[in-house]
């Protein structure tokens, strides 16, 4: 999770159209037929040690990877890639925060051309700073983060657990969106509504044993974490074990192991819920919905519609969804 101001700039998307078949009949039965038929484009993603989904894009025509995190708000390359593709960098007065409070001065810039599977962005506007933190643990070099602010803007869809992203190519559109939430309700679904907090965050609602609690919803989180504060005032038992958590950003927190006897996301409970805690420095107290409890929970994130969905997994059909 990072947080930092940046000016807007226009951008466009352009996807290249997928054949499939639109003759009439029942539904499809899997989410990517369905998306495709919505006529969005898509493109897989991957996971590295660390629990981070990350996508291989072209920048500039430059083969790069970036973490898919819907906890920054907006999209962020690293300085030293950035150099190395020869972005125009504009000095600003912004700075990103990241979970353990430290900061680093974010430049700005734009990527005339982005292509991530068979969809292009034109003109991204993008935050540049130095986020080698990211790469401390082992696996494919991070170039930067794919923020929240281009996935509203282009209509997104992340599958978490069967690692794809998906793009609307006319942007986040209503019809689309409801499509979506009547296909996945559907089949189970639990649709959790989300928000944007003060800091360009993705949020929803959450209950820790019953006392409510704000949540980011963070794709760039590998654990959930809560605040040590609310997961104190909600009963979270503590285990002995205890380790360094690391930001984007640099810096460690102290972290530790906890239980809590129910975690509610909207319709869906979680018992017995296996968590992080620490002092966390940002998102006005709020935790954060990592990726773990997302890819367990068949976690679709359409940030485009601002809807949350989750189904838990002992009740998936055995057919494709």
């Amino acid at each position: 999770m990072k947080r930092f101001p940046l000016g807007r700039v226009a951008a466009i998307i352009v996807c290249l159209p997928t054949l499939v078949s639109l003759a009439a009949g029942p539904p499809p039965a899997a989410l990517k037929t369905f998306l495709e038929h919505e006529g969005y484009g898509g493109s897989s993603l991957q996971r590295r040690l660390g629990n981070h989904l990350f996508a291989t894009a072209i920048i500039n025509g430059r083969r790069m990877a970036l973490a898919i995190d819907t906890g920054a708000p907006f999209t962020l390359v690293d300085s030293a890639s950035a150099r190395g593709i020869g972005l125009r960098v504009q000095q600003t007065k912004a700075h990103i925060t990241g979970v353990t409070g430290l900061t680093e001065r974010a430049d700005a810039a734009s990527i005339a051309t982005l292509r991530m599977g068979n969809c292009t962005f034109l003109n991204v506007p993008v935050g540049v700073a130095d986020t080698a933190e990211i790469n401390a643990v082992r696996g494919p070099h991070l170039d930067g983060l794919f923020g929240a602010h281009e996935m509203s803007k282009f209509g997104v869809v992340i599958d978490c657990a069967r690692q794809m992203l998906y793009v609307n190519p006319h942007g986040a559109s209503p019809a689309a969106n409801q499509n979506l939430a009547q296909f996945l309700t559907g089949r189970g679904f639990s649709r959790i509504p989300m928000r944007f907090d003060a800091s360009h965050h993705l949020e929803i609602e959450a209950k820790v044993n019953g006392h409510p609690v704000a949540m980011i919803v963070d794709t760039g989180a590998a654990t959930t974490f809560l605040p040590a504060p609310v997961a104190y005032n909600s009963g979270a038992a503590t285990s002995g074990v205890n380790f360094m958590m690391g930001g984007a950003t640099g810096g460690a927190l102290p972290a530790k192991i906890a239980r809590v006897q129910e975690l509610a996301l909207g319709n869906l409970l979680v018992h017995d819920a296996e968590l992080t805690i620490g002092e966390s420095k940002v998102g006005g107290g709020a935790g954060l919905l990592g990726e773990e409890y997302l890819s367990w929970n068949f976690g679709i994130v359409d940030v485009g519609g601002m809807n949350l969905y989750l189904r838990p997994p002992e009740s998936a059909p055995r057919k494709n969804r």
